[in-house]
């Protein structure tokens, strides 16, 4: 055997050595967390760029986010953000915590981490500040199958995203999902948009594009690829370019304005 095929054997075991180990401790951080946010048992505090705040999560997330630090950058005293993706709350409470007239707008539409999200925002009193939203986003009405993974961040409206990383679909359930061009007649206009959907964020900006054209927000992209099936970063960026916008990268994420903005 050639030593360059000896290194890509030894390449490939790493690899799947460390997927392995990987889902192993996804697995274990997520059954730890499933049983505190049903029981209640802990909450601890959880510090970000943005603001500090009490949660049922076991470890603290996102501390040192470069994007949520820049998005809290971006956002005056009284802003309005959309927060499309948003988990079991943490850039939504990071962001209002310690701005009383600030609004978040959370989006979830995985109905068991959208529970989650609401015990967040309820233990922090924040119920005036975060509007949570248990739907999906994207350029079509309607109900979509939604594929709840054993991993609940890779849950997702496709299976393969859902089964990434050595995950497996746990339920499959009908989801309703909007477009925010529809929803914002009855909501505050977004001084920014936060996205952070996996591999839908192409569907989410198409059906966002009369509100991107008339309201002109900041728009923060996280950027997923590995194991998607689709190439979602491009179809994001035309999708974004065509809508007007100016992409400036980061790592790991988008940081996108108006052009002449």
């Amino acid at each position: 055997m050639s030593a360059a095929l000896e290194r890509l054997e030894r390449s490939d075991l790493g690899t799947r050595a460390f997927r392995t180990l990987r889902g192993l401790g996804y697995g274990a951080y997520y059954r730890l967390a499933a049983l505190n946010y049903d029981r209640e048992l802990f909450s601890r505090r959880n510090r970000t760029p943005a603001g500090t705040f009490r949660c049922y999560e076991p470890l603290n997330r996102h501390g040192d986010d470069r994007m949520l630090a820049e998005l809290e950058a971006c956002c005056g005293p009284s802003a309005v953000v959309y927060d499309v993706g948003a988990n079991v709350g943490i850039y939504a409470l990071a962001l209002a915590t310690d701005e009383p007239d600030r609004r978040v707008v959370a989006f979830e539409p995985a109905p068991r981490t959208a529970d989650r999200l609401r015990a967040n925002v309820r233990l922090n009193g924040l119920e005036d500040r975060i509007d949570v939203r248990a739907c999906g986003i994207g350029d079509e009405r309607g109900d979509r199958p939604f594929y709840v993974s054993t991993y609940p961040e890779l849950s997702a409206f496709d299976r393969a995203g859902a089964t990434r990383w050595g995950a497996s679909v746990a339920d499959v359930r009908p989801v309703p999902v909007r477009r925010l061009d529809d929803l914002v007649s009855g909501l505050p206009a977004p001084d920014a948009i936060k996205i952070d959907v996996e591999g839908a964020a192409p569907a989410v900006v198409r059906g966002a594009r009369a509100l991107l054209e008339r309201h002109e927000p900041t728009v923060f992209v996280e950027i997923h690829q590995e194991g998607l099936e689709d190439d979602a970063p491009a179809e994001t960026r035309a999708a974004l370019e065509a809508a007007g916008y100016r992409i400036r990268d980061r790592e790991g994420y988008w940081r996108c304005d108006l052009r002449g903005g």
